[in-house]
């Protein structure tokens, strides 16, 4: 898997190495400082793919009642959004082009 960034420290969403070289010729930059995103688990948190959110494990929004519920079995369980791995922002780095 590519190693992945945070644009900035208030950006919740990392993004691969990929989209920053994609940005830099988008932009015309020939390099671009980001932080690198290191995973973390923490205990009765995780993030779903389908919203790009963090939600708390028991969340009655989370389930039967999300209209993104798609579980994972197809009959019912864990949903195919639903991961515990989150990131959390490391030193900051430059990418170059």
């Amino acid at each position: 898997m590519d190693k992945l960034y945070f644009e900035t420290l208030d950006f919740t969403i990392c993004r691969s190495e990929n989209y920053f070289r994609w940005l830099m010729k988008r932009d015309g930059l020939t390099r671009i400082n980001v932080y690198k995103a290191e995973k973390e688990k923490i205990t009765g948190i995780f993030w779903c793919k389908e919203y790009e959110c963090v939600c708390e494990k028991g969340d009655i929004t989370c389930g039967k009642s999300c209209e993104g519920y798609k579980p994972r079995n197809g009959i019912k369980g864990c949903c195919v959004h639903f991961t515990n791995v989150l990131y959390s922002h490391c030193e900051l780095t430059t990418l170059y082009l």
